[in-house]
């Protein structure tokens, strides 16, 4: 299967029966901020706001994404360099 066709059968988050949706816009105001809150908030996603890993149908399709990616190059998907000595030895 070519990467292209993989990456374009992902679901997305309004097809999905079991993602959860956390839309920022709906108090109708535009913020640029951290958005903390605290864990187990209620967002409207019953069980999945009180999971901290939540996995839903999409979690195989998103885990073949990043082995693909880990297989094709991974230092392609992290930084590697200009880090001070402190930093690389740990």
């Amino acid at each position: 299967m070519s990467p292209n066709k993989f990456f374009q059968e992902a679901k997305t988050v309004e097809a999905s029966n079991s993602a959860a949706y956390y839309f920022p816009l709906m108090s109708g105001r535009y913020e640029v901020k951290p958005g903390m809150m605290a864990f187990g908030s209620c967002f409207g996603n019953t069980q999945a706001d009180q999971q901290v890993f939540q996995i839903d149908d999409n979690f195989a399709h998103y885990r073949q994404a990043k082995l693909l990616a880990r297989g094709e190059r991974l230092n392609k998907y992290y930084q590697t360099c200009n880090y001070s000595q402190a930093v690389t030895g740990a």
